[in-house]
Parts: C-alpha cells; sequence; structure tokens
C-alpha cells in the first residue's frame, strides 16, 4: 500500500511533459502580445488576435495535470466533459473558418467557446480531485511489536 503523498509510477514523464506545455504556451503568449503590440502590420493584428490560443492550450495541459490525480468521474461529470469538448471544438473550428473564409470578428467568438469550455472542464476536474488527508505522524507497521509487558508504565 502505498503512502498517500506517494506518487503513481509512470505518471513523472507525462507530467513533466505537460508542465513544459503548460509553460511554453504561456510564454508564446505573452510573446505574441509583446511583438504584436504596435498593430502596426496585419501580422501584429493576428498575433494579437490569437495571443489566446498558446494560453488556452496551457489551461488545456493544467486540466490534463489535474486529470491525472483526479477520481473516476461518473455519468454526469462525463456529459459535463463531453458537452464541453463540443464547445471547445466549435469554438476552434470557428476560429479556423474565421481566418479561413471570414468573417474576422469570428476569432473573439471561437477563442470565448474555447474558453467557456476549459471553464467547464476545470471546474469538473477541481470537483473530482481526492479529498486532501493531512498525515500528521507516520507509525511504521512493526513499532508495537518490539515493546514488551515491562515497558509498559505500570500503575
Amino acid at each position: 500500500m502505498s503512502e498517500p503523498g506517494a506518487a503513481r509510477p509512470g505518471r513523472g514523464l507525462l507530467g513533466a511533459a505537460l508542465i513544459t506545455i503548460a509553460v511554453a504556451g504561456v510564454l508564446a503568449g505573452i510573446a505574441m502580445v509583446v511583438v504584436g503590440l504596435p498593430e502596426a502590420t496585419p501580422i501584429q493584428s493576428v498575433l494579437l488576435e490569437l495571443a489566446m490560443a498558446p494560453i488556452s492550450v496551457s489551461l488545456a495541459a493544467a486540466l490534463g495535470l489535474l486529470a491525472q490525480r483526479a477520481r473516476p468521474a461518473g455519468w454526469r461529470s462525463l456529459l459535463v466533459l463531453a458537452g464541453a469538448g463540443v464547445v471547445g471544438f466549435a469554438g476552434v473550428t470557428s476560429m479556423v473558418l474565421a481566418y479561413a473564409v471570414g468573417p474576422r470578428p469570428l476569432v473573439h467568438l471561437g477563442q470565448a467557446l474555447v474558453l467557456v469550455a476549459l471553464l467547464a472542464a476545470l471546474l469538473i476536474e477541481l470537483r473530482l480531485q481526492p479529498p486532501r488527508c493531512r498525515v500528521w505522524t507516520v507509525v511504521p507497521d512493526g513499532a508495537d511489536a518490539d515493546r514488551t509487558a515491562e515497558d509498559e508504565p505500570s500503575d
């Protein structure tokens, strides 16, 4: 039986990859804002419009980290997660269509849909986290076997 704070085997590499993706997404979003900030060229406008996309990927990676620790989801949670997936897919589709065929303001609607989907998934994943148990002292299994009747205080 493992201790409450022990990591599950095989989760270290995936967790490290998700953390790397999350940090890289935030840094990419910040870089896109810094480069696109003057908004003097069409490329800079596109960078500002899409600066939230890598941050959304970072949030999805954070959801992956939470999903590693989560309890099994019930049918209601799975239904909400499926709905969030559909809304997120609709958001990404509207962003792609906005750049492919227009109109351009659909990008903002798509980003809003993606963020709503990620928020719904975040709320479900937070609800599925195991309760936190605090262990103040840990007594080894064989600690009581070493004591004898002579060690007990007499009244």
